[in-house]
């Protein structure tokens, strides 16, 4: 696969649009509708069997079978709460490229990144001004969520070319995934049973590929799947405004000293391993994702030197083994078992500029950095073990019960800070541990958990979900979550949906246990988060057409506030601490899909969403208005044209900070397949992403 293509980001700068995705979109139109135009000449005989054959299909394509909502498969349109599920081969046909962009064609989900370059997703206005880990993350049902701040970054650059489907909960998910699944659950499903390999290019000088090897050796009952992917660019020359250095520090203006305005570090490096054994019901799954960052704006709104250097590195590794007891056709269990490894570290991060010979008023001159500027480099590490069991049984009459049981233990391992501005050794690189660390070490978590969930078919049209949820924290004590949903068949076509649920965020190690520095500080009384939330939804479903209507109003209690700017020397408060009062978020979220023609095919989704924090402002980074619109057509077997629109709201800025609202923008991207180029098997791909250069500014 060969992607070429246009990114714009951050402050709107426009890069070179490629001629030659240009020249393959163009020869799509034109070599696909002839070939379209040349199939007419079919006989009546032959039309009326390929419409009753795309009847069939369409009959069949309809129904989604996902098993995220209740652990249980079921069609999606029926599961308890919203659901969406993301085809892996469908996301190609978009040119989408990974988890972290195909999120964005999610009702109610925002992607962004901070001022560090990290990806986030906001579902439903929870996660822009609000610290990480309000999803619940997962690859092939392994949580991708870290202790350390929960965010799961690995999962966001997977490449679309190793995923079979993602399937996405929007609204409270903890009943059955615990920690972390506070405003969503996304399990990212990989591809699997297939062999292929891929490369892409695009015009920000990154290149990447990688491949799928599927053995089946169906005598014995074994299979083995291996996927991996690499992915590499030194970014766009993107150009960022000015910086704090502008606003001045203990009263003085230090705008000469910085890199701002100036060109953005987005380096970005990427790795993708995923081994998948299995024998007849055992499987045994290793994992291996690690990627790396530029610094992007600085960890203090202070521009860093563009270096075109990876300074901010994550690591994830994992091993589960599971096996599925299938006791009878009323009665089985699934246990797992698994170890997870996490790293993360910067790389000699510019925390400020070189701010030497500074001229006083006296005449003599400062330094208030070491001749090659503040630098620090951080260095975590954690280990999970888990273990935990799934009982599904159907022998009452009318009831499925789920119980579950897991319990799991993360413990530090080796954490330091190296820096070059220790009092005792100015402008000497030294590593700091022990009470000096920039973390509170030897610290650990473990959770025991069960649940209860009873799925109740009161009549063929009726079904009622009743869960309840224990967790018992070493660190934070013990909490119950329910959840009751009703799904109501009106007709064949007509669906109606109801859900009340509540979910439990615990504090991150970061927002307990940082300490030693002026930019983070950690407080151990933090108490864990709490939402309430209520959903009513409508579906209409037929063969060709799906339309979904969801209301939705969240209370969240106990919120864990980020700071502003998160460092001492701004002036600006830099301990965590939870918001005594609520904040709300309430709106709808309204999507469509409809199949025109067995090769066109038109979808599209509308969201909004109000959101008031403590103080009745909307929240930091929270855009009221969401909207998608997405075309694919195929006017012949071999070639597909795709193009997708996306509309982001204006987005609210802190009530102290003082610049206008982000401004709201539009942007179109143009995707052109040929398949069974030259070769059976072979797929060229080009697109190009905001066709139309639209301003996109973060944060």
């Amino acid at each position: 696969m060969l992607k070429i293509e246009k990114k714009i980001k951050n402050n709107g700068e426009t890069m070179k649009k490629n001629s030659l995705a240009k020249t393959l979109i163009v020869w799509v139109c034109v070599f696909g509708f002839s070939s379209a135009l040349s199939a007419q000449d079919m006989s009546l005989k032959e039309a009326d069997e390929n419409i009753d054959q795309e009847l069939r299909w369409l009959k069949a394509e309809s129904i989604v079978i996902t098993e995220i909502a209740t652990k249980t498969g079921m069609d999606a349109e029926l599961v308890p709460g919203m659901v969406t599920v993301l085809q892996g081969k469908e996301l190609e046909d978009r040119g989408i490229r990974t988890v972290y962009e195909a999120l964005s064609l999610v009702p109610g989900i925002n992607t962004h990144i901070n001022s560090m370059g990290d990806k986030q997703a906001s579902v439903r206005g929870l996660g822009g001004s609000f610290f990480s880990g309000n999803l619940k993350l997962m690859t092939d049902g392994i949580v991708m969520n870290d202790a350390l701040n929960a965010s799961g970054y690995a999962t966001y650059n997977i490449p679309v070319r190793q995923i079979d489907r993602i399937e996405i909960i929007r609204g409270p998910g903890s009943v059955v995934y615990g920690e972390y699944a506070y405003a969503g659950v996304i399990n990212v499903i990989t591809r699997k049973n297939q062999n292929h390999v891929y490369g892409y290019y695009d015009s920000n000088e990154g290149y990447g590929g990688g491949g799928n090897l599927c053995c089946k050796f169906p005598e014995k009952d074994f299979s083995l799947n291996l996927g991996l992917s690499g992915f590499k660019s030194d970014g766009p020359d993107v150009e960022a405004g000015k910086d704090r250095l502008y606003e001045g520090f203990f009263g003085l203006k230090l705008g000469d000293f910085s890199n701002a305005p100036g060109t953005v570090n987005e380096a970005q490096k990427d790795r993708f391993a995923n081994l998948v054994l299995k024998y007849k019901d055992f499987s045994l799954t290793g994992q291996y994702i690690s990627g790396g960052s530029g610094d992007y704006f600085g960890i203090i709104n202070v521009l860093p030197s563009d270096n075109k250097r990876v300074v901010i590195l994550y690591e994830h590794k994992a091993v589960e083994a599971a096996q599925s007891i299938s006791f009878s056709d009323f009665f089985k269990t699934d246990v797992k078992a698994g170890c997870r490894l996490y790293k993360y570290e910067f790389d000699r991060m510019e925390a400020l500029p070189p701010i030497t010979g500074l001229p006083l008023p006296d005449g003599s001159t400062m330094d208030i950095t070491p001749a090659d500027g503040s630098l620090l480099s951080p260095y975590y590490e954690e280990r999970e073990f888990y273990g935990g069991a799934d009982f599904i049984w159907k022998g009452i009459n009318r009831h499925t019960l789920l119980l579950g049981m897991k319990y799991s233990e993360t413990e530090m391992q080796d954490i330091w800070v190296d820096v070059n501005t220790a009092d005792e050794h100015p402008g000497e690189t030294i590593r700091l541990q022990g009470q000096d660390n920039w973390l509170a070490e030897d610290q650990k978590r473990s959770i025991f958990s069960t649940y209860l969930q009873d799925m109740i078919n009161i009549t063929d049209r009726f079904d009622i979900t009743l869960g309840l949820r224990y967790d018992r924290y070493n660190d934070m004590g013990d909490y119950l979550t329910p959840r009751a949903s009703a799904v109501w068949r009106l007709a064949d076509h007509h669906i109606l949906k109801a859900q009340y649920s509540e979910s439990v965020r615990p504090p991150s190690f970061t927002e307990l246990y940082s300490k030693g520095n002026s930019l983070l500080a950690g407080n151990d009384n933090l108490d864990s988060a709490h939402i309430r939330s209520y959903e009513l939804g409508y579906i209409y479903r037929n063969p060709k057409i799906t339309g979904r209507l969801t209301l939705f109003y969240s209370e969240l209690k106990d919120n864990i506030e980020y700071p502003k700017y998160a460092d001492s020397v701004g002036g600006y408060s830099i301990q965590y601490e939870n918001i005594e009062d609520a904040v709300k978020t309430k709106g709808f979220e309204l999507d469509f899909q409809h199949r025109l023609r067995h090769n066109l095919r038109l979808d599209g989704n509308l969201s909004f969403c109000s959101t008031e924090d403590d103080t009745g402002e909307p929240f930091n980074g929270a855009a009221d208005w969401l909207a998608n619109f997405g075309l694919i057509y195929k006017p012949a077997d071999d070639y597909s044209l795709s193009l997708q629109y996306r509309y982001v709201g204006k987005r609210h800025r802190a009530p102290d900070d003082n610049r206008d609202k982000s401004n709201a923008y539009n942007t179109v991207n143009l995707t052109a397949g040929i398949l069974n180029i030259f070769t059976k098997g072979l797929t060229l791909r080009a697109g190009v992403s905001n066709l139309f250069d639209a301003e996109i500014k973060y944060p």
